[in-house]
């Protein structure tokens, strides 16, 4: 394939070990850009900044890679990209690697994944990439998903159509080979809260990390996390017109609206 304008985002921020690791593989073929929060910004969704003014650091730690650090979310990274720093739109934008996999209902709260339908919004074809990896901290533990990325990438590329964001997820143990198109498992995500008292005898909550329910009826659904506990690295088109056609015939019929 042809060399591509590449712009990578992430959610953990600008110098965390999955993106520069993709960047650094990925600029071996292609034009890359990093935009991505400052800090951390996990969980953040499609947030947008709209409360203070968007602020840029650019940094030279690459010598083939323009990496910018925003004091925003991964979303405002995308947008503020395309319409302010960058020379033209990227022929690509690709979120992650993110350190843990965003599958099922979990990619709503997701900053990697929104930053990906973000792009898409903005006409970019998107992919958001994620991965368990033990060491989160060490560039060499994405080493390998970043080469096969790189390595399917033109096929990707060439099959991205307009309105959808391709959300890929590495199990802790896969083969390149084990690659599997699937659709998300729902009903999974269980929001709890720990309750506390401060000192003043003031209460308080902490929310737990996110747990899902891996139930039997949940595994039945032959969805993402089906196959990620088999292994296989899950390739899951997503589409941001979130509109129930079902529900909507449904209105339509019972004779609401003008």
């Amino acid at each position: 394939m042809k060399p591509l304008k590449i712009l990578l985002t992430n959610e953990q921020g600008c110098f965390h070990a999955g993106i520069i690791a993709l960047a650094k593989e990925l600029a071996l073929r292609h034009q890359v850009c990093i935009v991505a929060p400052l800090q951390s910004k996990e969980g953040m969704g499609h947030a947008l900044t709209t409360c203070h003014p968007l602020r840029v650091e650019q940094f030279f730690i690459m010598s083939k890679v323009k990496l910018y650090g925003v004091n925003g979310t991964p979303c405002d990274c995308v947008n503020l990209a395309i319409d302010k720093l960058l020379k033209s739109k990227p022929d690509l934008i690709i979120s992650g690697i993110d350190n843990k996999t965003n599958r099922g209902e979990t990619i709503y709260s997701s900053g990697v994944v929104s930053a990906a339908i973000a792009g898409t919004i903005q006409g970019v074809k998107s992919i958001a990439v994620s991965g368990s990896v033990e060491n989160t901290k060490d560039e060499k533990s994405y080493a390998t998903i970043a080469r096969i990325l790189s390595k399917e990438l033109g096929n990707l590329y060439a099959h991205i159509t307009q309105d959808a964001t391709l959300n890929i997820n590495f199990p802790p143990k896969f083969m390149s080979k084990k690659i599997l198109c699937t659709h998300l498992t729902t009903n999974i995500v269980d929001n709890q809260y720990v309750e506390e008292v401060n000192p003043f005898a003031k209460t308080f909550y902490w929310q737990k990390t996110t747990s899902c329910n891996y139930s039997l009826k949940c595994l039945e659904q032959m969805g993402d996390i089906y196959w990620i506990k088999k292994n296989y690295i899950t390739v899951t088109p997503l589409k941001y017109d979130l509109t129930n056609k079902k529900a909507f015939n449904a209105l339509e019929k019972s004779g609401i609206g003008l």
